[in-house]
């Protein structure tokens, strides 16, 4: 399943492509997968610029990935050598919560600026 990504390009800062469980520990040596689910099919969401990266459209890729049975997320972040496995919910929660804070910023700033 290499190479079979759920979202074409860097749309929204990040590609998202599913992974057998069981390549992941080749796929990304370093990983700790100690935590995580290999049984089944991973999402791995590659990450250019963490600045582009749109949360809304991100959450709507996980979701689609946990009501297709993925339970396991690993985040690489191109260029930089930096990977992390952590159960899909975990992700979608964070990602989540990030998108709220995000959009709570922009209303406070609307309320400052009087726009």
């Amino acid at each position: 399943m290499e190479g079979k990504e759920m979202n074409q390009g860097l749309r929204g800062g990040f590609n998202a492509e599913r992974e057998f469980g069981f390549q992941l520990e080749s796929r990304f040596p370093d990983l700790d997968l100690s935590e995580v689910d290999t049984d089944g099919v991973a999402i791995v969401v590659n990450i250019d610029n963490p600045r582009r990266l749109n949360l809304f459209q991100l959450s709507k890729v996980l979701i689609g990935a946990a009501n297709g049975g993925v339970r396991t997320a690993v985040i690489n972040f191109q260029g930089r050598n930096m990977a992390a496995a952590i159960p899909l919910f975990n992700f979608w929660a964070l990602v989540d919560e990030n998108a709220e804070l995000k959009n709570q910023f922009r209303l406070e700033t609307a309320i400052r600026t009087g726009g």
